[in-house]
């Protein structure tokens, strides 16, 4: 193999780890705000209801219905989630093990207890800032990276 076509393989191998970095970053924001998600709780959506015209012929009228309340990321071993909230903010999630389990938010030394195959909510005030490891206690794996920004 020649140095030019060494050269060529080392140039499309760097292209190919710029690429792949900047689709991993992009794809990234969906799982780090939850203010997203609280936004679109507040949406409404209207649905047609008949009302009854003055010429007595049905006419559609949009009713507002509540848009179910999105539920908050859940966490489980084997991938670690990206959470991001502003100080102030009330930072929800889910957690949920196959096995006796305990939570740990690390910096709020927030502990809850997870009971196998049942899902847990937990729920405090943001009012710590800094990146903080939420891990399974018992077998020390992290499952998520709280980011906690000032206002």
């Amino acid at each position: 193999m020649s140095r030019n076509q060494r050269l060529s393989y080392l140039g499309i191998a760097a292209v190919i780890a710029v690429v792949a970095i900047v689709m991993f970053a992009a794809g990234s924001g969906p799982n780090e705000t939850a203010e997203e998600t609280g936004s679109q709780a507040a949406r409404q959506t209207a649905t047609p209801s008949a009302t009854a015209a003055g010429d007595g012929s049905s006419t559609p009228e949009p009713t507002p219905t509540a848009t179910p309340k999105p539920q908050p990321p859940l966490l489980t071993a084997g991938k670690v989630a990206k959470l991001r909230f502003s100080e102030g903010e009330t930072v929800r999630f889910r957690a949920r093990s196959d096995a006796p389990e305990h939570i740990h938010v690390h910096g709020y030394d927030i502990m809850r207890d997870l009971v196998p195959g049942k899902t847990a909510e937990v729920s405090f005030k943001a009012t710590i800032t800094g990146i903080f490891e939420i891990e399974l206690e018992a077998s020390a794996q992290e499952i998520a990276e709280l980011r906690v920004d000032p206002k």
